[in-house]
């Protein structure tokens, strides 16, 4: 193997447990402005963070119950899809409790459009709320039957993962 090709081999990191930097389940993964790859351990209950290099930086618990969805916006706010409580919550960038966004079925994927509003897949659905208020908007105008994952397409709409229909769903910039 030349050094190129030794350089393109993939990384892993954790291992099966329940200790720190263990997983159970891992499902959700974001990464942030400064390179730290956060993941939410759904059978942990838990959401880890690390270096690129697979190093420990924080371990966000407690009142989490099989979190699915991870996203960071860019002033280092994580929000994590709480599946099994229902909900979302905002932690702060230290991992402090910012806020909660409620009102929800089975949240399983998060994602933040350009324009900041969180968007949930919500089990037939794509809620979104305001990251500033807490408030919710508008959901997204079609229903969707299965959605699964989301990213934001950086002109004010987002993709949508809709694996039960065989398909990918955008919707446009909405209010």
């Amino acid at each position: 193997m030349t050094s190129s090709e030794v350089a393109a081999l993939p990384r892993a990191f954790g291992g099966p447990g329940t200790g720190p930097g263990q997983f159970r389940g891992p499902s959700g993964i974001a990464v942030d402005l400064r390179g730290r790859v956060w993941v939410a351990d759904t059978g942990n209950d838990r959401v880890q963070a690390f270096t690129h290099d697979g190093a420990l930086v924080r371990v966000l618990s407690g009142r989490l119950k099989a979190p699915e969805g991870v996203a960071v916006d860019t002033a280092g706010h994580v929000y994590v899809a709480d599946t099994g409580n229902r909900r979302v919550v905002q932690f702060s960038w230290w991992g402090g409790f910012v806020r909660e966004f409620g009102g929800l079925v089975r949240p399983r994927a998060v994602a933040l459009d350009h324009a900041g509003r969180l968007l949930v897949d919500d089990t037939g659905r794509v809620a979104r709320f305001c990251t500033r208020t807490g408030a919710a908007l508008s959901d997204t105008a079609e229903p969707i039957g299965s959605p699964r994952d989301m990213a934001d397409d950086g002109a004010g709409g987002v993709w949508v993962a809709e694996p039960g229909n065989h398909r990918i769903v955008h919707f446009g910039a909405t209010g």
